[in-house]
């Protein structure tokens, strides 16, 4: 893995890791469909960070791909990010959501550049949700696979209603407030659905009624194949993931490019199963690649 850096159309400077499998030790495989995968960080984390898709990328350069672990402007919990003119404020405290199509569309650009134009773009968490954001709103034609592991579900009014739902009601009122009074930067301690500190704009921007993020309302404008792997114990662990199943299997019965793949045992993060994800995408390209040949 090589360090690499891009430039976004905004002037954001931002980071990742490059792997380019040994073509005398692999041979790529025609059958998978796809030459690179775009690796997306999830919520506060980043393009080094242990875990499942650490594992995902050894596994992938193993079966010949090209990998590229990326940097959203959201990496980390707070972040302050090179630019031009000047640095920006980011991480997932500072970070507005929608601008990950400039971040996706900058590190797309950048393997096309490297003679890639089949790209599965690979997203964990709220990686995941960024890729089909920007998959639905600004679709690249280099990418031809779209995988979403262990995506929350962005929908307001699931939140709302929960009967454990009182900390995100509580922290919603604290929000609307804030923007009420003229203070949109006044930091939350959220707590639910995931802890982490946001603006008062920030939070109400991402679990906000408008439902931007839902990829419920995302994943039927995607223009290729998309996969959602989802460990099946994530429901019981997070709002987010409150009556997922039946949203993805819906979904997969009424548009014939979306699949899912139920990972038994396996929370969010695939602790002790890291090598499940990869091995389901595998065999997903193939069977996608194998459809398309007829």
């Amino acid at each position: 893995m090589e360090l690499v850096r891009i430039k976004t159309q905004d002037g954001v400077w931002l980071d990742g890791a490059l792997g380019t499998p040994n073509p005398i030790a692999v041979i790529p495989d025609e059958f998978l469909g796809v030459d690179a995968c775009i690796l997306v960080h999830g919520t506060g984390s980043n393009f080094y960070a242990p875990g499942v898709l650490e594992t995902f990328a050894h596994q992938a350069l193993a079966a010949g791909l090209v990998v590229l672990r990326v940097n959203t402007r959201g990496h980390d919990g707070i972040s302050t990010i090179p630019g031009s003119p000047k640095s920006i404020q980011g991480g997932a405290t500072y970070e507005h959501v929608a601008d990950c199509r400039l971040d996706l569309a900058a590190w797309i650009g950048f393997l096309e550049q490297h003679g890639c134009s089949r790209i599965a773009l690979c997203g964990h968490s709220m990686g995941g949700v960024k890729s089909a954001y920007t998959m639905a709103h600004d679709a690249h034609t280099a990418v031809n696979r779209l995988v979403l592991i262990s995506s929350p579900r962005f929908h307001h009014q699931t939140y709302l209603e929960h009967p454990s739902g009182a900390p995100f009601r509580a922290d919603l009122q604290t929000a609307l407030a804030a923007v009420r009074d003229g203070h949109p930067e006044q930091l939350i301690a959220v707590t639910q659905p995931l802890s982490f500190l946001a603006t008062a704009a920030g939070f109400l921007d991402k679990y906000g009624p408008d439902d931007n993020y839902d990829w419920y309302k995302l994943l039927p404008a995607v223009p290729c194949p998309v996969l959602y792997v989802l460990g099946e114990k994530s429901p019981q662990q997070s709002l987010g993931f409150v009556n997922a199943i039946e949203a993805l299997t819906q979904l997969a019965s009424q548009y014939q490019h979306v699949s899912l793949s139920l990972v038994s045992q396996a929370n969010t993060i695939y602790s002790g199963l890291e090598q499940i994800p990869f091995e389901r995408v595998r065999e997903w390209f193939m069977q996608v690649r194998g459809r398309q040949l007829g």
